[in-house]
């Protein structure tokens, strides 16, 4: 919408310098031209056929412009302080004043009070209601040996003067101008707003897949969309003024048959059936006429499973990743991207199967993306931690009552918002067994029923599931449904842990620190051999997300460190001292070592030196032991060596 255009009508050119200048103090736009009473309605009348949203004038011009023009016209008010001053002046000219205004504003000003202010004992006071009525008062103020007039309009004071009196302006203040040029700007906000909300209900209007049709209360059409117009083969625009019973179609007369509120009536309309709404228009109580919606019941059907697909989708549920994202080029995790791609070119279920942290989110996202449904929703669930009512509701959705805690409305499952798309259930094996046999009927129906709900949903969703448990074990414990498990493994795909992709370390570890360092560029992202063989040496039990926690800790502490190799040396021999090693030596006897009492150093090297000597283990094992890495361990030997 462009910028508002202010017009300033002044009939006195002090009117005009004084507006110029508030204008430029208040840095406020407005176009401001010279003129009166009928030069200044020719004026006004150019200005809004030009594109004019609001006039400001004054006096008896402004009075003229506000009765003849159709946009706002904002009068500058004459407050009891600027006739007080023309008073003033006028009493310095003669004894016997007289004031002349319309006769509307008779009531406007405390004249007795000014009086008295001024001690004026012969004030008189002229009022009119046309330009005849104001030529006769002015000759009767001569005829009454009235001195000077006072005015706000130039015309009267110019009549007084060719009748030989003299004649006193009410100027107007700086502060009536400022109040006028804050009201033109209210009336400018409100305008462009009215505006704007005709323009949304325009284009709502002509751009909605509904037929809408109103009539006013007198029962005349004021609005007939293109959607109807489509629907009953006429133009919109020669029926809008007509009254329903003068229009020649029968199908529209009986919409209109009936004033009440109607919900999802059906009829028949050149051969398409239709549902319609009839609703009253009302306001405080007072009938102000009826709006008719109609929709194509065929074409509803098939928005139905866009609407769940696409509007959902654009909601929130959206794969956040692709195969780019997954790092690697060790042979394992190539053998499981190459399967991965395969995959994602199908329809079918896929049954992801990996240890905990290997990353199987990251792959059901990157097929999600690379499939056929990568505009459709991606919708995920983890079933881990969560109670079988709450996965049930989440799963199925509910309609409203269905148990206590019910949203007002109900709530749609995961598998209506996944309409389209794919669903991702991850840890699949902890459902329990009345869930595992719900989500079995939906697998080979392809239909949901909410909770407390008797409609059945058609649905059209991809499932992946994820776990991290062996489900033929599950199986065997009377855990999981062997006929669940069927339809899921359709496809199956088996992520690597890290152990089976140690090369692949060296490039995650380069990664997460290029992710993690941000603006930090004191990071390092290459680190000594001796660091990576250890880190490589570790069983990383979380996998990825282990390895990714400790670069991201890396990281945070990197900041203000000088010696980002000596950070990661430390971080390692944390890592290790929280490592469960498998040959850790267990019994009773094995776990005590007797030391004698000595400085901190000195008790350090004795049981290294025991353990060493006691047990048949190499320096690999020992650090483990220890709880440091081996390059500490190999310094401390020295170290020992050296003393001896």
């Amino acid at each position: 919408m462009g910028k508002a255009r202010i017009v300033m009508i002044s009939p006195l050119p002090e009117l005009t310098r004084l507006a110029q200048q508030v204008s430029k103090e208040l840095n406020f736009e407005m176009e401001i031209v010279e003129a009166f009473l009928d030069e200044g309605l020719e004026l006004g009348k150019r200005a809004v056929q030009s594109g004019a949203d609001v006039i400001i004038s004054r006096g008896p011009t402004g009075v003229i412009l506000k009765k003849e023009l159709p946009v706002p016209v904002i009068l500058i008010q004459t407050t009891n302080f600027d006739i007080i001053q023309a008073l003033y002046h006028a009493r310095q000219l003669g004894s016997k004043i007289a004031y002349f205004d319309y006769i509307k504003r008779k009531d406007l000003y405390d004249f007795s009070n000014i009086a008295q202010i001024l001690s004026l004992e012969d004030l008189r006071l002229f009022f009119y209601r046309d330009e005849k009525e104001l030529d006769e008062q002015i000759k009767r103020a001569r005829d009454e040996g009235i001195e000077v007039v006072v005015a706000s309009g130039v015309c009267v004071v110019r009549m007084a003067q060719e009748q030989g009196m003299q004649g006193v302006m009410v100027f107007t203040s700086r502060e009536a101008i400022v109040e006028a040029l804050q009201w033109a700007k209210d009336f400018v906000h409100i305008r462009q707003k009215v505006r704007e909300k005709a323009e949304y209900f325009k284009t709502i209007i002509e751009h909605i897949q509904s037929g809408a049709i109103a009539v006013n209360r007198d029962n005349e059409i004021i609005l007939f969309n293109p959607v109807a117009e489509e629907l009953f083969k006429i133009s919109g625009k020669e029926l809008l003024g007509k009254k329903v019973k003068d229009i020649n179609i029968p199908q529209v007369q009986k919409l209109f048959q009936s004033l009440n509120l109607a919900e999802e009536e059906i009829q028949k309309i050149n051969g398409k059936q239709v549902v319609f709404n009839r609703i009253p228009i009302l306001m405080d109580q007072e009938f102000l006429g009826t709006v008719i919606i109609i929709r194509n019941i065929q074409e509803l059907q098939n928005l139905e499973g866009f609407m769940r697909s696409k509007l959902y989708a654009a909601g929130g549920f959206l794969a956040q990743h692709t195969f780019q994202d997954i790092i690697g080029t060790s042979d394992a995790i190539k053998g499981a991207l190459e399967r991965a791609r395969k995959f994602a070119q199908t329809d079918s279920t896929i049954l992801i199967t990996g240890e905990s942290g290997t990353g199987k989110d990251l792959f059901a996202h990157s097929i999600h993306n690379a499939s056929s449904r990568r505009e459709g929703p991606f919708v995920v669930i983890n079933c881990v931690n969560s109670s079988e009512d709450f996965l049930e509701g989440e799963l199925f959705g509910y309609e409203e009552g269905a148990f206590s805690g019910t949203k007002k409305d109900g709530k749609a499952g995961l598998f209506e918002l996944a309409h389209g798309g794919t669903l991702f259930i991850d840890e699949i094996s902890a459902l329990s067994p009345s869930l595992q046999s719900s989500l079995l009927r939906i697998l080979q129906q392809k239909v949901v029923r909410r909770l407390g709900g008797e409609r059945l949903l058609p649905v059209n969703v991809r499932v992946i599931a994820a776990t991290s448990r062996f489900l033929p074990d599950e199986i065997k414990k009377g855990k999981f449904r062997e006929d669940l498990f069927f339809h899921l493994n359709v496809l199956n795909l088996h992520i690597p842990s890290l152990r089976e992709r140690k090369s692949d370390i060296p490039l995650l570890m380069k990664y997460f620190a290029e992710k993690y360092r941000g603006d930090n560029r004191g990071v390092a992202d290459s680190f000594p051999d001796s660091v990576v063989r250890f880190l490589s040496d570790y069983d990383w039990p979380d996998n990825v997300r282990e390895l990714e926690n400790f670069m991201n800790k890396y990281v945070i502490l990197s900041e203000g460190s000088k010696d980002s190799f000596r950070l990661m040396e430390e971080l390692v021999d944390e890592l290790y001292r929280f490592r469960e090693d498998s040959k850790i030596l267990k019994g009773n006897e094995d776990n005590f070592l007797t030391i004698n009492i000595g400085t901190l150093e000195y008790m350090e090297q004795q049981i290294i030196r025991k353990l060493s000597q006691q047990y048949d283990i190499d320096k690999k094992d020992l650090a483990s032991l220890l709880g440091i890495s081996r390059t500490t361990l190999w310094k401390k030997l020295k170290a020992l060596h050296t003393a001896n």
